[in-house]
């Protein structure tokens, strides 16, 4: 089924990784996709999956820190295909994993600009086109460490806590224009960040600790964020899906 048939979606840091799953997974749906991310290269190879299949996208080179450059992209997308229908704030950076003492300002203010700052003003920018049509759905990514905290990674965690108090504060804000609100909480995932840092044995390791045995890929992440984003979680707004192979369970 086609579930995205007509429909405009911008996903940012759509170059690797879930936002590349994602941007494929809805175009295989029927979506034109808008492609933004600071990779030119990586969007461009997400680019060329999709029209391999079939689909439509086109790619914009910007860094969701740039709130005036992302603003600008966003007219242009609205320019392209006339409508952004479906928000998806995917662009990320790794966690600090370093003791609180080791923290620097840095630190902080690269991972609240690029999580905290990009999810906001992107959506400050599509939300007029979205409240002038009395639709639209907004996916926030944030994290299981914004759920349960990790150990050496304070302004990550903090980061994608936040994210989850934006995604319930905006589901309630929006809903009188009936757009919904919703993220997702990716546990361990086999992304670029991960694949940078861990080695093979720490990743088997790791894996020993959720009890499905297996990391999550991309494209169980953007299985969800589908879900979230389609007609079908028409009824769902201010929710957050975990998936983490059961590492926590509620």
């Amino acid at each position: 089924m086609r579930s995205f048939e007509g429909c405009v979606a911008l996903i940012t840091g759509a170059g690797s990784g879930i936002g590349r799953a994602t941007a494929c997974t809805m175009a295989r749906g029927g979506a034109h996709v808008a492609i933004v991310d600071r990779n030119r290269e990586g969007a461009g190879e997400t680019a060329d999956l999709i029209a391999k299949e079939g689909g439509i996208s086109r790619v914009w080179t910007g860094d969701v820190t740039d709130y005036t450059g992302i603003a600008h992209i966003v007219h242009l997308v609205e320019e392209e295909f006339g409508k952004i229908d479906i928000l998806v704030n995917n662009a990320g950076v790794a966690s600090d994993r370093c003791p609180l003492e080791e923290v620097t300002p840095e630190m902080f203010e690269r991972s609240m600009r690029v999580h905290i700052g990009g999810t906001i003003f992107t959506t400050q920018s599509v939300l007029p086109g979205m409240k002038n049509r009395a639709a639209g759905v907004i996916v926030n990514l944030s994290s299981i460490q914004g759920q349960i905290g990790y150990p050496n990674g304070a302004t990550y965690n903090a980061a994608k806590g936040g994210i989850l108090a934006l995604t319930t504060g905006w589901a309630k804000e929006f809903a009188p224009w009936k757009i919904r609100v919703n993220a997702v909480a990716p546990g361990h995932c086999l992304t670029p960040m991960p694949l940078a840092f861990d080695t093979p044995d720490v990743i088997a390791a790791k894996e020993q600790t959720i009890p499905l045995k297996r990391y999550g890929q991309p494209e169980d992440m953007a299985n969800a964020i589908s879900y979230l984003a389609s007609c079908e979680a028409s009824f769902v707004t201010g929710q957050v899906i975990s998936p983490n192979g059961g590492f926590q369970m509620t």
